[in-house]
């Protein structure tokens, strides 16, 4: 008889003896180019292989469309415009032995598109060091290698679990899509709790950010004064507003914000992504723009929705001078360039934050960093559309959305003895090993 307690030493042995088998797991998912097309995408080849990786853990295993789950596209927080044609997610299933707590691994497959500058390929992986490169390595493709490598130690452990464990890889979670990840919900893959592997440097991240991607217009009236007519050149407006949003920006990092997750927090990003303005086709142009259009994502805490943070923006923007742009007849108008992204967040106390937090401690050494995410991502899916609450913890690294992206292997082999001893300790174990 072995007690359950005695798990943790055979788990930390087995990551070390399997330190290359952890390494190829994730460069094999690298290998895949799964850079979502923001309406389309190419995950099925990548999936078909997931498929089969969890199989070979006798996991039960389904591979399907999100468009043939009843109620899909009906759902309220669907999002249109999407095409599902060969984006299947795919979700495997260990079955307990019974009398404990189920868990889901939910992650995404598909990443973000090639940033310029990347060094080499970025669907050849590469080693330098702790560091293994390549384009989802950190954003989430660790993570989820991470969460499989837990399955597949437990199983080799002949750990018999008493509550069901998950693995799901869901398409189109870039740009705002999480249609995979609703499609799960609907289907009814609602365990009692789920972890999301996003890169959190090995925090244990109970709520996560909202965001929204706007395209902001700013109109005016074009031509030259050749009779006295006044001309509204909206660049100049939008100029005056791209000011502002510096200083926005800062006036919201001096504010602490919402307890208990994000109090030390003092970071809500505003990036101007994009700015357009006049013909540029045109050889020359020899009038002023009619329009003038500024794209920016921005940030807000859990509990802020989308109509909040646009009247938080336009009274900040009127306070700050802008009021006559504002409240003028060439007022700017909004139009969503992704779906707004809520954030959200897992009741305060709940148990699994707590055991995330003793093993990252007994892991590492060091006392777990437990607050909010300082991203938007998909756990709103969970925690606003489904009775399962979703806690966001994946390993270190740095250049998620940029060249050269890299995971941090030893957080790699962190993170799979956290989650298989989270795994034993939230769904039980029987005490006896084979």
């Amino acid at each position: 008889m072995v007690r359950q307690g005695s798990f943790e030493e055979s788990i930390r042995q087995w990551v070390n003896a399997n330190r290359e088998r952890i390494v190829d797991q994730v460069g094999d998912l690298v290998k895949f180019d799964t850079v979502n097309q923001i309406t389309t995408g190419k995950e099925k080849d990548s999936q078909v292989h997931i498929r089969g990786v969890l199989e070979a853990l006798h996991m039960e295993v389904d591979l399907y469309s999100p468009e043939d789950v009843p109620g899909f596209r009906e759902h309220p927080a669907y999002f249109p415009g999407k095409d599902y044609a060969d984006r299947p997610n795919v979700i495997g299933t260990k079955r307990g032995i019974g009398g404990g707590k189920s868990l889901v691994f939910s992650s995404h497959i598909d990443t973000a598109v090639v940033a310029p500058g990347w060094s080499r390929s970025p669907w050849e992986p590469w080693i330098d060091g702790d560091r293994l490169y390549g384009l989802g390595s950190f954003d989430m493709k660790g993570g989820l290698a991470a969460s499989i490598m837990a399955v597949q130690c437990l199983n080799e452990l002949g750990v018999k679990l008493q509550g069901d464990v998950l693995i799901e890889s869901v398409v189109d979670e870039e740009f705002g899509g999480a249609n995979g990840t609703l499609a799960g919900r609907i289907r009814g893959d609602n365990p009692d709790a789920a972890i999301v592997p996003e890169p959190t440097n090995l925090a244990v991240c109970p709520a996560s950010k909202g965001g929204a991607l706007w395209r902001i217009t700013f109109r005016g009236t074009t031509g030259l004064s050749f009779s006295g007519e006044t001309i509204v050149n909206p660049v100049y407006a939008a100029s005056k507003f791209m000011s502002f949003l510096e200083r926005f920006e800062q006036a919201r990092s001096e504010q602490p914000g919402p307890a208990p997750w994000y109090e030390n927090d003092r970071y809500l990003p505003i990036v101007i992504t994009r700015v357009e303005a006049g013909d540029m086709t045109a050889p020359l142009c020899d009038a002023g723009p009619t329009e003038c259009h500024v794209d920016i994502w921005i940030e807000c805490y859990p509990g802020t929705d989308e109509e909040q943070l646009k009247q938080e923006l336009l009274d900040a923007f009127a306070r700050d001078g802008g009021k006559e742009i504002v409240s003028g007849p060439y007022a700017p108008t909004f139009s969503k360039m992704i779906r707004f992204l809520p954030g959200s967040e897992m009741t305060p106390g709940h148990p699994l934050i707590g055991i995330l937090a003793d093993e990252v401690e007994r892991t590492t050494g060091e006392t777990a960093a437990v607050q909010g995410a300082p991203f938007a991502c998909d756990a709103f899916m969970f925690n606003l559309h489904s009775p399962t609450p979703a806690i966001v913890i994946g390993p270190k690294g740095a250049n998620a959305h940029a060249p050269d992206e890299y995971v941090e292997i030893s957080s790699l082999l962190q993170l799979v003895e956290i989650y298989a001893q989270t795994i034993v300790k939230w769904c039980g174990a029987a005490e006896e090993r084979q």
